[in-house]
């Protein structure tokens, strides 16, 4: 041992690792073999599982959410496309089951026969079959179905659960036998190296000192200041291993650098994520290939996240559209007896100028002057009402961009709609205005979100027969603010209901009387696109709105 050269000594005690590395890859291969074989059947069995919620279960759940939409659909274009849904859904079933048992295939069956009877019942008008249907022999058969499958979901599990338990035993027990190897050839391995390396603890004293400089450079690349470099002028083994350590060190401290300045990447990249900014996207290449893996996987989340936030604001975006049309449908039945109210005074004055000319042409002659002054006053009288109907088609056209206009006049607008039938109730509106402003926005929405208002707090005071019932609208102008208050004397709103009356389909006027969409609708128009502020609470008299806007 002592002629031998120190590499001829490192190839020896390499033969014997070699060796030792084998025996236990042997041993690992078996070991893993048979662990490989267990754990494969527990993935087939989640898959199964997996596959039975993704392609059975989700989509039976997602063509019963369709059928239930079409049924409840408000007209033809919404059944339209609700139905434009079904056909793909039933496809994708119809591929899934015909690979499943006869039993399952027949609940299948049965149950796309009544979607389609569904189906079939609510394009043709007939909505309270399509109704009964799907709540019953329809809603039956979709259990039953589901149930079948989640039993077998639960086979599965209960299989897999089985397999995972004899899984673990075995992995146990294989631990056991590694380390077992491991201990044998660590302790022949050990007293065979502690021969050979005796020998040459002296020679290595030079290479150690490098190498821990080397290592404390790996617990902190950026703060290590000091030479990387092991000093070694003999053309010996050990003067080969220092230049190739040296060599190695360089090409290391290369790529911690460039996964470095990666990781740092990807650190202001989540700060960007935790502001709400997706734009950024990391660039950099590291050395390291799990690094450019988690760079690539980083990327594809940032994406997805964008391309979800963007969806879930037009999903949005679309159901305050279909509230605000369900809020102005709701409106336009008040506004019909809003007309009706306006209408009734011109009526009547028609009413008596004809029984007028009917009076001086049965009792008297009728003379052509007086005769042209009636009509000239019937027409007069028809133009106030076409007036009034241009009224109110303008107060319910959208408005599509943005305008300035007088807070005062569109709150006049409101009222002008609304008086009518407020006097027919004997209700009193009051306008204690301080100073007009003009402000910037929707007015027509705007004139509809008053109005919202207005009308809640007349059906308040109608519903209670309040004595001497009074509405009072006014306006102040502030340094930042213009502050519209609507006041009424009905009793103010009970406290467990107070913080509810902004949210969507709340209302405690009875489903036959109200939507609750008006008043979420006003908050919608005042905060969202108006960019303002929207608050109630009660007074001693009632319920005092505040409206806050620039």
């Amino acid at each position: 041992m002592n002629n031998l050269k120190i590499r001829q000594k490192f190839i020896i005690l390499g033969l014997i690792a070699l060796i030792s590395l084998v025996l236990l890859a042997l041993l690992s291969l078996k070991i893993n073999k048979d662990s490989f074989t267990n754990s494969n059947n527990v993935v087939i069995n989640f898959k199964d599982t997996q596959e039975i919620q993704t392609f059975y279960i989700e989509e039976l759940f997602l063509l019963r959410e369709v059928t239930l939409s079409l049924v409840i659909s408000p007209n033809d274009d919404f059944k339209k496309m609700f139905d434009e849904k079904i056909s793909p859904i039933l496809k994708r079933l119809d591929r899934k089951f015909s690979n499943e048992t006869p039993a399952n295939r027949k609940a299948w069956k049965n149950y796309k026969r009544l979607v389609l009877k569904t189906r079939e019942y609510s394009l043709n008008g007939f909505d309270e079959g399509a109704f009964m249907n799907t709540s019953s022999v329809e809603r039956d058969s979709f259990y039953f179905l589901i149930n079948t499958l989640k039993t077998i979901q639960t086979k599965n599990l209960q299989e897999s659960e089985k397999k995972l338990k004899e899984l673990k035993n075995d992995i146990k027990i294989n631990n056991i036998y590694i380390l077992l190897g491991v201990l044998i050839i660590g302790v022949f391995g050990f007293i065979i190296n502690l021969t050979v390396v005796f020998k040459i603890v002296k020679q290595i004293e030079s290479v150690q000192s490098g190498l821990q400089k080397f290592f404390k450079y790996l617990t902190n690349p950026t703060a290590y200041k000091e030479q990387l470099h092991i000093d070694i002028n003999s053309k010996d083994e050990l003067g080969l291993m220092a230049e190739a350590i040296n060599t190695k060190v360089k090409l290391i401290k290369e790529n911690l650098q460039d996964d470095y300045r990666l990781i740092q990447e990807a650190t202001f990249t989540l700060d960007y994520l935790k502001e709400g900014k997706f734009g950024k996207r990391l660039k950099e290449e590291g050395k390291s290939k799990e690094l450019n893996v988690l760079k690539n996987v980083m990327n594809q989340m940032i994406d997805s996240l964008e391309n979800k936030i963007q969806k879930e604001i037009k999903q949005r975006t679309n159901q305050e559209k279909l509230m605000m049309q369900q809020s102005k449908l709701a409106a336009m039945g008040e506004m019909i007896g809003n007309i009706a109210h306006q209408w009734r005074q011109p009526l009547g004055e028609i009413n008596a100028v004809l029984m007028e000319i009917e009076t001086i042409t049965r009792y008297g002659k009728l003379e052509e002057e007086h005769l042209l002054n009636s009509i000239k006053i019937c027409n007069e009288i028809t133009e106030h009402m076409s007036t009034t109907i241009s009224d109110f088609q303008n107060f319910f056209k959208p408005s599509k961009q943005k305008d300035k206009f007088s807070v005062l006049e569109v709150c006049k607008k409101a009222v002008s709609i609304i008086n009518a039938s407020l006097k027919n109730n004997n209700i009193e509106l009051l306008l204690d205005i301080e100073e007009d402003n003009t402000i910037e926005g929707y007015s027509n929405e705007f004139s509809h979100a008053i109005l919202n208002i207005i009308s809640n707090a007349k059906d308040a005071l109608i519903s209670r027969k309040i004595k001497n019932p009074i509405i009072i609208l006014s306006i102040k102008v502030g340094k930042e603010f213009t502050v519209i208050k609507i006041e009424d004397n009905a009793g103010g709103i009970n406290l467990e209901d107070i913080n509810l009356v902004f949210e969507p389909y709340f209302t405690t006027k009875g489903e036959k009387r109200g939507t609750g969409i008006g008043l979420y609708m006003t908050k919608v128009i005042i905060e969202d696109n108006m960019h303002g502020f929207i608050d109630v609470k009660n007074t001693n008299k009632g319920a005092l709105f505040r409206i806050k806007v620039k």
